[in-house]
């Protein structure tokens, strides 16, 4: 392939020399803007979101087009915020720069820095500059490893690395030893390691247990001091075997070497703040701090030392330290005697210090709050944990309120007050500042957790901040305890497991109580201890009893029957097959691409693939290393990776955005080779009724290829319009018959190679599901919230469009959208052409007819083990629904009882009738596949049962199945877009939408469509009235022209008619309020009868009286007498003059006209056709071929857009 490639300088808009400040890039064929300014953006170190940055010529002139970038020599870079090299900041005073304002208390001057300068200041301390932020979207981007941002160990860090050494905590990123060490050691901290030590810290929780014992209710504890013993025991005896002796008995000595890790770690913090030449005075201070810190390291080489003469020194799962000792790399390289000291002082630090202040902070927190606390112990009940007997990890992770009550103390409390990093490149942060190369910066995780904007009322302790829906509406960076990414905390899920049990334990033995004035924190330390926490402790009188059977949290021995894997019909074992690896990605915004990659992955595991990977699209380990590292040679065991991907409107789903970036990487020269030796294969789903039908598919299919990957195997392509299972099926059959035939592996018939049928061999698997008792209050109240989201918008007017006796309906919905989170610019909830998205409920009486049939009971409450959802479909109920919830909410708010019961539906019911009902269950088969003379039965039979309950009543055999087989087969709902018809200038707390109500007759029986049905009853003024809605940004893909004096056509159909009321109460409001000129707007519509359904006629009618219409045009296809115009395509072949002159105008000073077309996809390919006759008409193009890349040049520069569905 022939790349031709244009050079480009690009520079920050302002920028004087572009010697100084400008850089080339390369761009090549199928580059787009967008490529441009992602390119640009990278060289010019603009880190974070792009899509707001303005693409601008030498006089200023926005650059929406390739071309006319291509043809630039220069290109500016216009971003949101005005780039700032100077960072707002406390005036700094010579030599010691604000030491004065921060002393005594880092903290509390930070906070007081953040609400007088903002989330990002610039602070220096005795000549260390900081850049410090509160800010999640800053955070974010300071604590990735990346070509930016990366740990160096400096400012208090270096003095804890004087006896933490290369351990992991005190060691660069870039550290070789670091790298090892983190590979290493990883394992060891597994979810499976986690499980083995949970014995070992209920017996030390026992231990304390028997010291608090001793102590008299009305005696003051330092419970700081105790919690402090507990966590050292606990890491000391589980990770190296070494006892301390510090819960032996009430009056325990201290041991030698936490004396001297207090010391140390209290020195380091002084040490950082004084002078640098003090700390080598002969002083008294610093001959100690040598002292401690050569007697730690003694230790600590002893253990090691006795560990390798003993009869344990070879065995790796002994504890951390056998680990340590024998793990090895691909390479053979482990660790050597001096670094796993280092490692073992870290641990020991880590391992105690942020533990033992996390359960002191908690429990003086619940001790303040009595509710709190009645619900942890009625949480503690339920999963049946005593201090008496030792928990399992089971019951441990049942532990959810707890878990929630322990971030909300991390929170409040978070034991490493600052997230130090290192600025390796210059770049450009949001809110426009500069940050120069080897300047520090930092996170202050205070200043974060205590972010009003954040968290409402941050000094409230209020564990309900850490529901899965409260956790969803903040950024993943708004709270790091723990870090993030490759240097997050290796052992989080050691020390929460640890924290978990201790608290269940404690508290079920003992009450702590806390009477004195408001507990602080020592700034002083470098972490973040109370100070004089003194606690009496009681024995526990008011401990619940249990709400519900405690048995159902213990383990249980699985009774289910493993099928024996089908032998394959060669003599190979599969043990003797050197099959490469295997990698499954997918991208998608319904779980659809999700589920079928994992039913591939599963298929390559039952034919003896072992190095499986299944993830999404932005997790590829490729993406982060750049390029494909794996073997290269044609007889080599070379990766294989299978793509399945959506796409909405031609855009990449939400899980593939990085990916589609590193796509853009072949517009590049250079990168042509960045994937050599992987291969590949493509499965896309989409709808053929778009224009952008597997847009990204394609692109990703074809992308791969550009940057050297070898296509293993056609794509193949899932139309969601038609039988989509079956577009599946098909290529899978055909995938996996070339895969197995390439290695070697024969197909017998046992091994089926077809998705739908292999559902058989593992649809035996059913959900466990739970009920839950009416005693267990709490859950049973969570469980009738549980409506998949939260009731956010407000119906507020409900009418009918249609007039006369249509025989159709179409409602005009009002909603309060006011509580929505916003996608709009300037305080706008949303913008002109945005969608509304709406998840739908099932209509009551099918609800009730579905459980009656089955067997529910629809006020009953139960819980999936989430256990027993591996390797169950995402789509499935038991996949989707988390925490309790009623059987009326699973099946109202959830389950989608409408949709045709889909080819795995079937083929999971048939696994579970064989035995009950074998007729049902062999008419079922026969429906998962083409029978053998390729018959496909599964059309016909959808046509007669079109929904489950159609299912259900053809069947009543199906309603045998059980609760936990219903959720592993029934798929949830999908919510419903729709396009919003108002404008937020007009309306800014409202959305308007134009919903077509679907009700099909089939053989005298109707049958509703699911969103539009329910959106046409709900009755203003009711409390049923509430919607679960988001708003989706159309920005980039269906947006009016920036310049209000931009023409805009517009043309649709029936309810596409919906952006168009929109975008013209903006540009009545443009009209009013635009300093200059307003472009015409030209209105094509179709419907069919004037006196029918001609909605929202009036207000168009107005609007062409005012002058915002300059020419309306309607088709009316069913009028009486019909008019040759019968078709909106035709009204546009009939004015395409006046169109081509708005299009292309003679007069260069005028604004070429932008088209929009929304409605069906049926309309939008006769639309097109209808352009690309005018095309040829009109002299643009010679013939068809022509045409076509006239009508994608003009999409390309979004002068020709489409919305359309099915």
């Amino acid at each position: 392939m022939v790349v031709n490639t244009t050079s480009i300088i690009v520079a920050i808009k302002g920028a004087n020399d572009l010697e100084e400040d400008g850089y080339i890039i390369q761009i090549g064929n199928g580059a787009s803007v967008e490529t441009v300014r992602n390119l640009a953006a990278e060289k010019l170190h603009l880190v974070g979101p792009t899509a707001d940055i303005v693409l601008e010529d030498m006089e200023g002139n926005p650059l929406n087009e390739i071309d006319k970038i291509r043809s630039q020599k220069v290109v500016y870079l216009n971003p949101k915020d005005t780039i700032k090299t100077v960072i707002p900041g406390p005036t700094k005073l010579p030599y010691i720069g604000n030491l004065y304002e921060m002393m005594p208390d880092m903290n509390a001057a930070f906070l007081r820095f953040f609400e007088k300068y903002g989330p990002v200041v610039d602070v220096n301390i005795i000549g260390n500059r900081v850049i410090a932020t509160c800010d999640p979207e800053v955070a974010e981007l300071f604590v990735k490893e990346n070509e930016y941002f990366t740990k160096k160990i400096k400012a208090a860090l270096k003095e804890i690395k004087l006896f933490a050494g290369q351990g992991l905590f005190t060691t660069d990123t870039s550290d070789p030893d670091w790298k090892l060490a983190h590979k290493l050691l990883m394992p060891a901290f597994s979810p499976r390691a986690i499980k083995v030590y949970q014995k070992e810290m209920g017996i030390i929780a026992q231990d304390t247990i028997r010291i608090f014992e001793q102590y008299k209710p009305d005696e003051k504890v330092d419970i700081l001091h105790w919690t402090t013993n507990l966590t050292f025991e606990t890491i000391g005896k589980i990770g190296f075997g070494y006892e301390f002796g510090l819960l032996e008995k009430r009056e325990a000595p201290p041991h030698p070497f936490i004396e001297a890790m207090a010391y140390c770690l209290k020195q380091s913090i002084a040490r950082f703040l004084q002078a640098q030449f003090i700390k080598s005075l002969p002083l008294e201070m610093n001959r100690r701090y040598d002292r401690e810190v050569k007697l730690m390291h003694t230790i600590v080489d002893e253990v090691i030392k006795e560990r390798k003469q003993s009869k344990d020194a070879n065995d790796i799962e002994k504890d951390l330290l056998g680990f340590m000792l024998n793990a090895r790399d691909e390479h053979h390289q482990g660790l050597s005697d001096e670094n796993i000291r280092d490692q073992v002082v870290t641990f020991l630090i880590a391992g105690h210090d942020t533990t033992a202040n996390t359960l002191a902070w908690f429990l003086y927190e619940i001790s303040r709050q009595p509710d709190i606390e009645a619900k942890i112990l009625q949480e503690i009940a339920n999963v049946g944990i005593t201090h008496t007997d030792l928990p399992c990890s089971e019951q441990i992770s049942k532990l959810k309120y707890i878990h929630m009550c322990l971030k909300e103390t991390l929170r409040m409390h978070p034991p490493v007050r600052a997230l130090g990093k290192y600025c390796q490149q210059d770049c450009i942060i949001p809110g426009g500042y500069k940050i120069e190369a080897g300047t520090s910066v930092s996170v202050q995780l205070y200043g974060l957790h205590m972010n009003p904007k954040v968290y409402p009322d941050p000094y409230r302790f209020d564990p309900e901040r850490w529901t899965p829906e409260e956790e969803q509406k903040r950024s993943k960076a708004a709270w790091l305890p723990f870090s993030t990414g490759p240097r997050a905390c290796i052992g989080m899920a050691f020390a929460l497991q640890e924290a978990k049990t201790v608290i269940a334990m404690l508290l079920n033995r003992f009450k702590f109580c806390y009477d004195g004035p408001p507990v602080k924190y020592d700034p002083k330390q470098p972490t973040t201890k109370p100070v004089d926490l003194f606690m009496t402790i009681h024995d526990r009188t008011d401990f619940p009893e249990s709400s519900i059977n405690p048995e159902a949290y213990k383990p249980k021995e699985s009774t289910g029957l493993a099928k024996k894997m089908p032998k394959l019909s060669q003599s190979i074992e599969m043990a003797t097959l050197k099959l490469p690896p295997i990698t499954f990605l997918y991208g998608t915004q319904t779980g659809t691409s999700q589920d079928y990659a994992s039913v591939l992955s599963n298929q390559a595991r039952q034919f003896g693939f072992k190095n499986i990977t299944l993830t999404d699209m932005d997790k590829w380990k490729v993406l982060k290393a750049g390029r494909y590292e794996g073997p290269t040679g044609v007889n080599e065991d070379r990766e294989l990776v299978v793509v399945c991907t959506a796409t909405y409107n031609g855009m990449p789903p939400d899980n593939a955005e990085k990916f589609d970036k590193f796509l853009d990487k072949s517009d590049t020269q250079g990168n042509e080779k960045i994937l050599h030796g992987l291969q590949y294969a493509v499965f896309g789903i989409g709808n053929k009724n778009w224009r952008t039908y597997q847009h990204f598919p394609i692109k990703v299919d074809s992308r791969l290829d550009d940057l050297g990957a070898d296509r293993f195997f056609i794509s193949g392509k899932g139309d969601t319009d038609g039988d989509i299972d079956s577009d599946f099926n098909e290529w899978s059959a055909h995938f996996w018959s070339h895969t197995l035939s390439h290695y070697g592996l024969a197909i017998s018939k046992d091994t089926s190679i077809v998705p739908s049928s292999s559902v058989n061999n593992e649809a035996t698997q059913a959900a466990v599901v739970h009920y839950v008792s009416p005693k267990d209050t709490e859950k049973w109240e969570l469980g009738f919230n549980n409506r998949n989201g939260t009731h956010n918008a407000i119906v507020i007017e409900n009418k009918e469009l249609q007039q006369g006796d249509s025989g159709r309906s179409t409602r005009d919905i009002r909603i309060d959208v006011s509580k929505l989170n916003p996608v709009g610019d300037n305080d706008l909830l949303y913008l002109p052409g945005d969608h509304l998205e709406v998840m739908p409920e099932n209509d009551p009486d099918i609800v009730e007819a579905v459980a009656l049939g089955f067997g529910m009971i629809l006020d009953s409450v139960f819980e999936i083990d989430q256990s027993s959802i591996v390797g169950l479909s995402p789509r499935s109920l038991a996949a989707t629904i988390k925490g309790t919830c009623t059987i009326r909410n699973a099946l109202t708010c959830y389950a989608d009882l409408l949709s045709p019961p889909s080819r795995r539906i079937l083929g999971y019911f048939a696994a579970q009738l064989h035995k009950i009902a074998p007729e049902t269950a062999k008419v079922f088969d026969s429906l998962t596949m083409p029978d053998v003379n390729n018959k496909d039965q599964y059309p016909e039979f959808t046509k007669k049962y079109r929904t489950l309950l159609d299912l259900q009543r053809g069947f009543p055999q199906v309603q045998k199945i059980e609760i936990g087989q219903f959720m592993a087969a029934v798929g949830v709902m999908q919510p419903r877009r729709y396009s919003i018809a108002s404008s937020p200038h007009l309306f800014p707390k409202e959305a308007h939408l134009a919903v077509g109500v679907v009700d099909d007759v089939v053989n005298g029986k109707h049958y509703p469509g699911l969103a539009s049905s329910f959106l046409a009853h709900q009755v203003p003024g009711e409390s049923k009235a509430v919607l679960r809605a988001n708003f989706k940004s159309s920005k980039g893909v269906f947006e009016m022209p920036p310049d209000a004096e931009t023409p805009i056509i517009m043309i649709s159909a029936g309810t596409g008619i919906a952006p168009f009321r929109g975008f013209l109460q903006e540009r009545a409001y443009q009209h009013k309020h635009a300093s200059g000129p307003v472009g015409e707007c030209l209105v094509f519509f179709g419907c069919r009868r004037e006196d029918q359904d001609r909605i929202y006629g009036d207000e168009f009618d107005e609007y062409v009286k005012e002058g915002v219409i300059s020419g309306l045009h309607v088709a009316y296809s069913r009028q009486i007498p019909p008019s040759a115009r019968k078709y909106v395509q035709h009204q546009v072949l009939a004015n395409a003059n006046e169109i081509w002159r708005m299009m292309v105008p003679l007069d260069k000073s005028k604004k070429p006209a932008v088209v929009y077309i929304c409605g069906s996809g049926a309309m939008s390919r006769d639309v097109r056709t209808t352009f690309r006759s005018m095309a040829i008409s009109f002299g643009a193009a010679k013939d068809e071929e022509e045409a076509d890349k006239f009508i994608q040049k003009l999409i390309q520069s979004r002068q020709y857009n489409e919305d359309v569905w099915g």
